[in-house]
């Protein structure tokens, strides 16, 4: 019998008109003169599916992995296929203004989950901010700005720094801007509603595709939308080798931030019933359980299997991770 054991995926990079270069050396993206935007590094979705590269499964999709140990690497989840999808974002320019729908809606119209999600921020720009909701009054004072080239005008902005969390529910219009470098974490779904391109123009001069009716329906309006951006974090536990912060809780999924102290620092999974999914964002070690170990190093994700309650990351020097389950 296969011994189950923590996985870890090859990136997926996804090129995107404002995409950069920056992270290709953090993911190993050689001979790609194009820009990458996003690097899918854990995903079930069927339009990018995520191949594991350690130990016996290497070559077989996370979809393969989930079908055939459901209890150990899905457990209980909200969605039939693994509910998750992570990646890391760079916005070299300006990415369109967005909204995605929630379930209700995205299942009805597009066959598919709709979209909550969080943003880890890694890097901005000096004045570094972001575009989080508007002031539209309702649908029609929306349309009537689309008409006349003018929703630039009602965008809200939040200010950003590096450490800090974005959480961006469903019906959220929203944007990340230039300099902008994140780690996202969303329900799996590939459902997006541009709103407005800052009237950017392709290479055939025309602009991309905008979804005015569908973003119409599906945006939030007057106090449904007034939440502030910035996720304030809870010191969970300060022990002497780990600091665990809680930084989102919603009910698709819960991120935690820990500090681990240079040395073997023990965890135990969040929940008895739900993988764990560590991200590794600063430093690099060896992640190790009763039979096996794996290095892990800045980028790399790693899902462990319920299977394994206890586990150590083993670490010279301080690292940051974040931990999520669903």
């Amino acid at each position: 019998m296969t011994s189950l054991y923590p996985l870890k995926f090859r990136p997926i990079p996804q090129e995107r008109i404002w995409g950069g270069h920056r992270l290709k050396s953090w993911f190993g993206v050689t001979g790609e003169a194009a820009p990458i935007g996003e690097y899918w590094v854990l995903s079930a979705h069927p339009n990018a599916t995520s191949v594991v590269v350690n130990g016996d499964f290497a070559g077989r999709t996370l979809t393969d992995i989930v079908q055939a140990y459901p209890e150990a690497y899905l457990g209980r989840s909200p969605q039939p296929r693994f509910p998750l999808l992570i990646k890391f974002l760079e916005a070299r320019e300006d990415l369109s203004v967005q909204v995605h729908p929630d379930d209700a809606y995205a299942q009805q119209h597009e066959g598919d989950f709709g979209k909550t999600e969080a943003w880890y921020v890694l890097e901005t720009a000096d004045d570094g901010k972001v575009v989080f909701g508007h002031r539209f009054a309702d649908k029609d004072s929306y349309r009537k700005a689309v008409a006349e080239g003018r929703v630039k005008e009602y965008l809200r902005y939040e200010p950003v720094q590096p450490g800090q969390v974005v959480f961006v529910p469903a019906r959220t219009m929203h944007a990340l801007l230039a300099g902008t470098v994140v780690i996202e974490v969303q329900q799996t779904s590939d459902v997006t509603y541009r709103v407005y391109d800052w009237d950017r123009k392709g290479p055939d001069g025309k602009g991309r595709e905008l979804h005015i009716d569908k973003a119409a329906d599906v945006l939030a309006y007057g106090a449904e939308q007034t939440q502030s951006a910035i996720v304030q974090p809870t010191v969970l536990d300060d022990g002497e080798g780990v600091r665990r912060e809680r930084l989102v809780t919603c009910p698709y999924f819960t991120m935690e931030k820990l500090m681990l102290n240079a040395g073997k620092q023990s965890l135990t999974s969040v929940k008895p019933d739900a993988p764990d999914i560590l991200i590794m964002v600063k430093g690099a070690g060896v992640l190790r359980w009763e039979g096996g170990e794996l290095s892990v190093e800045r980028g790399d994700t790693v899902l462990i299997p319920t299977s394994i309650r206890t586990y150590h990351v083993d670490v010279p020097e301080q690292a940051e991770v974040l931990r999520v389950t669903y």
